[in-house]
């Protein structure tokens, strides 16, 4: 009988005492099943990295994306699989998968790939010590997300208002006709300087609502890194970069925007301390970091 830890994280956006009760007792049906919450950040890391050590067939995560991300950290570069059971606020890994948003029908779908032994391995990416699976980025896109989880009661009550607050407020004040700060330099080539830089393993970066927020159209999570940055943020960058996500997808050619399809590894160079996240997690300010594609690192139930 195959053996499953469960993860959970109490705090997660759509995350219940109840859920986690019917997940548990779906999984203790067919599984040797272990549970337990994390109780402070990172915590799940550790908690997936003992699974690995005690041979664990599978390690099935309930949380958001930043839930996702910490138990993947303790995952990459071993056997054990990793199961998806969205249960945050966005949960942008598991719907770009195609893992049923609504948990309880999520563990079914994921008790029957770990059944029949259906595992996928990806490419993962990395930042400096800390792995992501569908987006890292430096500047405005790390602002938003640090400025989320300074006022968590927000993104409560707000959701995704919150978000386009947050991103209007620090791109017309903090980096508004901001000079580039950011040098990125792709594959060994000539470095960009830019305002802000954004990395992608998977579309999209993140969804509003039910509409996908493509920002590196051509990212695919067997593909390589994707990289895109701008070279000014203005008064009209707000609006037409939503225009160009949602609707013309123009914004890869625009004159003040830099792109990269497939790419192996980088580097982020600041001239001051900025904010940095990967997976919609903020990290820290720092200014420079290295990012490096790592094949086929993680076993996924999909």
């Amino acid at each position: 009988m195959p053996s499953v830890l469960l993860i959970w994280n109490p705090f997660a956006g759509s995350v219940s005492q109840r859920r986690k009760e019917v997940i548990g007792k779906a999984l203790a049906a067919d599984f040797k099943l272990e549970e337990v919450e994390t109780v402070r950040r990172n915590h799940a890391g550790g908690l997936a990295r003992d699974a690995v050590d005690r041979g664990f067939d599978a390690v099935f995560a309930f949380g958001g994306d930043g839930t996702i991300n910490e138990t993947a950290q303790g995952l990459v570069g071993s056997d054990v699989a990793l199961g998806i059971l969205p249960g945050g606020t966005t949960n942008v890994m598991a719907r770009s998968l195609g893992i049923p948003t609504d948990p309880i029908e999520a563990v079914a779908f994921l008790a029957g790939r770990l059944r029949s032994g259906t595992k996928r391995r990806i490419d993962v990416g990395r930042i400096e010590d800390r792995y992501f699976l569908f987006s890292a980025g430096m500047g405005l896109d790390a602002e938003v997300v640090k400025r989320m989880e300074e006022h968590p009661e927000r993104k409560r009550k707000y959701g995704k208002w919150a978000f386009v607050s947050s991103a209007l407020k620090a791109g017309m004040t903090q980096y508004r006709g901001q000079d580039p700060w950011i040098a990125l330099t792709v594959d060994g080539g000539a470095p960009e300087h830019l305002v802000l830089a954004i990395c992608q393993r998977a579309r999209p970066l993140t969804y509003f609502g039910r509409f996908p927020v493509d920002v590196c159209p051509e990212a695919h999570l067997d593909e390589g890194l994707d990289w895109i940055g701008f070279t000014k943020v203005d008064a009209p960058f707000i609006p037409r970069i939503i225009w160009g996500i949602f609707v013309s997808r123009s914004h890869v050619r625009w004159k003040t925007s830099r792109y990269f399809h497939g790419a192996s590894a980088a580097m982020l160079q600041a001239s001051r301390p900025l904010p940095v996240q990967v997976d919609g997690d903020y990290i820290g300010d720092v200014t420079e970091a290295s990012v490096a594609l790592v094949p086929q690192a993680l076993g996924l139930l999909v």
